[in-house]
């Protein structure tokens, strides 16, 4: 005599096996232990990890940036901040970008962080600042927009999110005022030509989807 509880069972068991037979015997691949960490290692070695010092050199290539928005943030007129401007200045008409500056009103406490609010108002595709007199300000702000894209130029972030591109050179390293420089900085290091230079490795680098990083320039 066949009980209610062997009939369940049995009926469990021809569900199961019609199951198997609907959906094919064959096991489910999962890659090995070797494969997976060759394909770590393959993506780690083509985008590096955000934060990292890389070297870059600077783009030959003048590519057309045509209604691509660049905003740049300055702090002062001294020397070197001027000179970066030039750059901007420079590298967008040479790549027919727009650019629109906003210059700090040196007046006020927060006039970085006013120029920075006028930036984002202006919704461009990519805000800059140029020198080490925003890092202080942008090492807080930027991680808190982590859907805006950010370059800095002339300077670097202590501890960078994957939104910030920073292009630096021998005498022109600054973290702010929160970490040491890497080398002494020399104020006449900061040149247009650098600067020019330095908008093309953090674009370009920028474009090819490697953000993120300190571009060194030889």
């Amino acid at each position: 005599m066949i009980t209610k509880k062997r009939t369940l069972s049995l009926v469990t068991g021809l569900a199961l096996a019609a199951s198997i037979i609907l959906t094919g015997c064959a096991p489910l691949e999962v890659p090995g232990p070797r494969e997976t960490e060759s394909t770590l290692i393959e993506a780690h070695e083509i985008v590096p990890e955000p934060g990292r010092t890389i070297a870059a050199t600077p783009s030959e290539t003048v590519e057309a940036l045509v209604g691509y928005r660049i905003a740049v943030v300055t702090r002062d007129r001294s020397a070197s901040s001027t000179a970066l401007l030039d750059a901007a200045r420079r590298f967008a008409q040479e790549r027919r970008a727009e650019l629109l500056e906003f210059p700090a009103d040196a007046s006020t406490i927060d006039g970085v962080g006013a120029a920075l609010d006028r930036a984002l108002a202006a919704d461009p595709d990519l805000i800059v600042g140029l020198g080490a007199g925003v890092v202080d300000l942008f090492s807080f702000e930027t991680a808190q927009l982590l859907e805006r894209e950010f370059l800095i130029v002339g300077a670097q972030l202590a501890e960078p999110t994957d939104n910030v591109t920073a292009v630096i050179w021998d005498g022109a390293t600054s973290r702010g005022s929160a970490a040491s420089a890497d080398g002494a900085l020399d104020e006449s290091a900061i040149t247009e030509e650098r600067g020019v230079d330095g908008f093309a490795a953090g674009v370009a680098s920028i474009h090819t989807g490697v953000t993120g990083v300190v571009l060194h320039l030889e």
